[in-house]
């Protein structure tokens, strides 16, 4: 009896083209996202998820890559991202600036042009959607010499059994913003990532919309120059 032919690996092309063809199938059996259980934008006792999910793409694992730094294969994320969201300008125009990964499953891609940034939300390697709606894209031509950050767009975790309360805070920076360090009213201050016009940063306390201000801000320039003031402006 002849030898069967040593196994060879499946070329990546012809995995993706029948990956592409089961995933409907296996879309419509798929538990419900959880970001559409726990997105609160700004009010911290806001129960409604906004997230526009205009289409569902097959795209590539995320591989190799560290938070705040965006990868190769962000890059199309971002590109998938803006053409499903159908309400983006000039979807090609899209890059990747920072991402952060929440857990195993699940991340954030800020994304941007020229003119705007918007948040894109990723699970498990597949899903890619914005985040909420014209209101939460961050237009930087309203960035200033006296006030170069602006703040756009919130994800609020409410504290659960398996996790306690977390909020992640998405902004804008000018190009010379060096560091950005979100100041809480219980005195904590957490580094945020700065990178290619975006901040991103991590916290246990919300943004409440309930109140005038919650969080505050300490930003250094390239300069040095300190400047300080309220999350939202």
């Amino acid at each position: 009896m002849d030898e069967l032919p040593e196994r060879q690996r499946m070329p990546e092309a012809l995995r993706d083209r029948m990956w592409a063809e089961l995933e409907p199938q296996l879309e419509a059996e798929a538990p419900a996202s959880r970001f559409r259980s726990m997105r609160a934008p700004l009010a911290v006792a806001a129960s409604v998820v906004v997230l526009a999910l205009a289409a569902v793409f097959v795209i590539p694992q995320l591989r190799g890559s560290q938070v705040g730094t965006a990868s190769g294969g962000d890059a199309q994320i971002a590109l998938q991202c803006a053409h499903a969201d159908g309400g983006l300008p000039d979807p090609t125009s899209w890059r990747p600036a920072a991402r952060i990964d929440v857990d195993a499953t699940d991340s954030f891609l800020v994304i941007r042009n020229t003119v705007s940034a918007a948040v894109c939300a990723i699970e498990t390697g597949q899903r890619v959607g914005v985040m909420g709606g014209p209101t939460t894209r961050a237009d930087y031509s309203k960035l200033t010499a006296a006030h170069p950050y602006l703040y756009f767009d919130s994800m609020n975790y409410p504290a659960a059994a398996n996790h306690p309360q977390e909020s992640i805070h998405f902004g804008i920076v000018a190009s010379n913003v060096k560091s950005l360090e979100l100041l809480g009213p219980d005195n904590s201050v957490r580094q945020a990532i700065v990178q290619d016009g975006v901040f991103i940063v991590r916290t246990s306390i919300p943004e409440d919309s309930n109140q005038p201000n919650t969080n505050s801000v300490r930003v250094t320039l390239n300069t040095g120059q300190v400047l300080v003031g309220p999350l939202r402006s």
